[in-house]
Formats: structure tokens, sequence, C-alpha cells
């Protein structure tokens, strides 16, 4: 009878245990979930980390950020900058990091390959189907962004235009000056600004952007559009061409006729930065540095700002500018916020926002199914002169986006090297050719 009783107490005191242990567990997953919640719709708190470059597009990803959190009140986006140069150099390293951002910026060429081919990035043409972008975007940015192994991986958050000539109004007209219509009066310009008490021309040549900018505009000024698309392609390699050679003698007469010494160690912000201080008269960088983030918030009040597109060297070559569509973002692989990821991708690329990409940037939307007014209504004056002057001249592929990642870090030296005087025209085509081959291998 003792044996039962003791039993059964036994069991009672082992159910009673269980039933306590239950609720504290109850309770734990209760608060476990609502730390993961965001207290109002009990949808699950997520963290997306984005990840780009410092400097001027911060001020519109900071803005897109905010939109998408607003949309997505249990979503915080964190934005994660990184130079320039050590993010081109290292992002295939980072993307496949435990470090890894869940989305990220990038340009769709160079690294960007061997970041495709290390498996980090999330194929999204489930996204070109779903949301359109495969009626709305060029032929030449799909062309573009479909890899070897037939997907897209990434997608053309805008368009930037480079190289374009800004210039200080009130510089050319002290000078004398107006805008030049052909590449001879370009070369003269110096004299007359420097006796207006200006530095002629600057831009940042210690900035691979920048560097192989100058090389990009100067070869598509002087080849024929047949012997330009020959190189594009790969189909001809020779850079000892006589025509070539010609762009490599305007870049010299460049240095010697309009650039400031030292200018091989000047970089982007710093050029920048020397023109809205009224030292320099023209200024050569992309079209985003128009921006609110940079000359738009950076020039005196009464400064007269204009623009031109480097000018034409040889008629049948006419005035297009360089048209990069590589500004793109992307979704990586394995980080388990791959849908949020994909959501604000698409976010970026709506046509809602798209349409205001103006007010924090001076990129202009990938996308083709904005009319001329929905796009300029949110552009500066001379952002606006931008597109339409790009509608009337046309655009080409930029020459150094079809180039491997190791490229633009072997041209830059010799680049500097050519308008310093280091070499010949002749001489810097040899050198040229060797290196292109060396990065090809």
């Amino acid at each position: 009878m003792l044996l039962n009783f003791k039993k059964s107490f036994f069991v009672i005191c082992v159910i009673a245990f269980f039933f306590i242990a239950g609720c504290g567990s109850e309770t734990d997953n209760a608060s476990g979930d609502e730390s993961n919640s965001n207290g109002s719709d009990g949808e699950e708190n997520v963290n997306l980390v984005f990840a780009t470059i410092s400097g001027e597009s911060i001020v519109r990803w900071e803005e897109e950020i905010a939109a998408f959190e607003e949309e997505n009140p249990n979503v915080t986006v964190e934005l994660r900058d990184y130079d320039d140069d050590y993010y081109n150099q290292n992002a295939v390293r980072l993307f496949n990091s435990d470090d890894k951002p869940d989305v990220a910026w990038f340009w769709a060429n160079g690294f960007y390959h061997d970041i495709v081919d290390s498996g980090a990035l999330l194929p999204l043409d489930e996204l070109y189907e779903s949301e359109g972008w495969n009626d709305v975007l060029t032929e030449q940015t799909l062309e573009s962004y479909t890899s070897s192994d037939g997907h897209k991986y990434a997608a053309p958050e805008s368009i930037v235009l480079n190289p374009i000539i800004f210039y200080n109004k009130k510089a050319f007209e002290e000078a004398g000056l107006e805008e030049p219509e052909n590449f001879e009066e370009f070369l003269k310009m110096g004299d007359p600004l420097r006796d207006a008490g200006y530095i002629p021309w600057t831009s940042g040549m210690a900035n691979p952007s920048q560097a192989t900018a100058l090389l990009d505009i100067a070869i598509k000024r002087t080849v024929s559009p047949e012997h330009y698309q020959r190189l594009l392609s790969k189909e001809d390699m020779d850079y000892t061409h006589p025509d070539i050679v010609d762009a490599f003698r305007l870049m010299q007469e460049m240095g010697s006729n309009l650039m400031p010494e030292g200018v091989a160690g000047i970089q982007a912000d710093e050029a920048r930065a020397i023109f809205a201080q009224e030292q320099a008269a023209m200024y050569s960088d992309a079209s985003v540095n128009a921006g609110p983030g940079m000359l738009g918030s950076e020039l005196p009040e009464d400064f007269e700002l204009g623009m031109f597109f480097y000018p034409e060297f040889r008629e049948d070559a006419g005035k297009t500018i360089g048209y990069y569509d590589g500004q793109a973002i992307m979704a990586i692989n394995d980080t388990g916020k791959e849908e949020w990821a994909k959501k604000f991708i698409s976010f970026v690329m709506s046509k809602e926002r798209q349409k205001v990409t103006g007010e924090n940037s001076s990129n202009f939307p990938s996308r083709t199914d904005l009319s001329e007014e929905e796009i300029l209504e949110v552009y500066s004056e001379v952002e606006a002169e931008m597109y339409k002057e790009m509608q009337e001249e046309g655009t080409h592929i930029i020459f150094n986006t079809v180039m491997p990642g190791a490229y633009r870090p072997a041209a830059v030296p010799l680049i500097q090297g050519l308008i310093m005087g280091q070499y010949t025209p002749e001489e810097f085509a040899e050198e040229f050719n060797s290196m292109v081959e060396e990065v090809h291998e």
C-alpha cells in the first residue's frame, strides 16, 4: 500500500514537472516570436545589409532605403559603403565571405564576371519576367546583362553618361571663348584660359574611372564606327593602328595644352573641388557629378554651369557620348534573405522609383517606358541639357566596360605616363598593346 502511494506520488511529480516546463517553453517561444515581429501585424523583422561604394551615390541610396523601409516597416536596411577601388578589387572575396551583404550595388563589367563565376549571385531571370524588365530595358542592356550561362544576375538601376566636360561660363566669357566645335579648337583653349587666370581643364587622373574614360573617348573620336565596333568585339586588338595612335596623340596634347602640373596625382574629389572653387575653367567626369550631392550643392550660388560633349575629331565618328548601363544591383546567394533582397531590387527598379531618380542623382533611369517630360521634370537645367544632347548626338558603348577586371589597374599608370610625356604616342601604343595581351591571357 505504501509502495503504491509512493509510485503514484512520483508519477504526479513527473507530470507536474513537464507541465510547468511546457508552460515555460511556450512563454519563452512567445517572447522570441515577439522579438522578431514588428509589434503591429506580426510580420517578422528583417535586417538587410546593402553594400555599395562611398561618395556621391550615398545620398541616392539613403533615399531609396528610407522609401523602402517606409513601405516595409518590418525591414531595416543597413548601408555599408566602401572605397570604390577597394570594393572593385575585393568584391569577389567579400560576396563569398561570412560578412557578405544581402544585396549589393556593383559595376556590371570587369570583376562582375568573376563574381558571377564564383557563384555568389542569385539569378534574377524570374524578376525580368514578372516585373516586365524584358519589355522596358534596351536590347543592348538585356544582351549585356545576360551572362554566358544564359542567366541574368543583376539589374541596371540607372544609366550614366561619361565623360562630360563641365565648364564655368564666366571663365569662358572672360577668356573670350565659346564651346569648341572640334578638337582643334578645344586644344587651343589653354592659353586664353590661363591668361584669364584659370587652370584650363582638370579631372581625376589618379582615379581609374576617369583615366580610362579619357582614353575611351579619345579612341571613339579618332576611329571609324566600324573600327570601334571591331575593338569592342575584340575582333581587332591592334592598338598601333595610325587612327588609334591619333587618339594617344590627342591625349598627350591635352596633357601639355590644357592640364595642370601633377594632373596624374589628382583624385576625383580633388578635381571637382578645384572646379567648384573656380580655379579650373573645365572639369571632366561622368554625368553623375552634376547631381545634388556633388556640383549641385558644391558650386557657389552665382556660378553659371555649362556642359558639352567632347568635340568632334573626324566627321564619321560624330560626337556621341559614352552610355554606361553597368550601374547594377544584385542579390547575394545563400544569405537566407534572398526573397527580401529581390523585393528591394524590384522596388528600386519600379517605374515609380525610376521616375524620381533625378531628385538625388544625375544618373538617368534605365527604363525606357518613361516620357521625356517625366524624366526631365526632376533634373536641373544642365542635367536636362545632357539628356537632350544625348538624344540628339547618340550614344556608344564605353570601351573599358568590355575589358577584363585586370584592365583598369594595368592601364592607369600607362595613361598617366602618356599625358605626362613619359611616352611618345607610338611608344605608348606598343606598351598598351602588350598590356592588353597580358590582361587577356
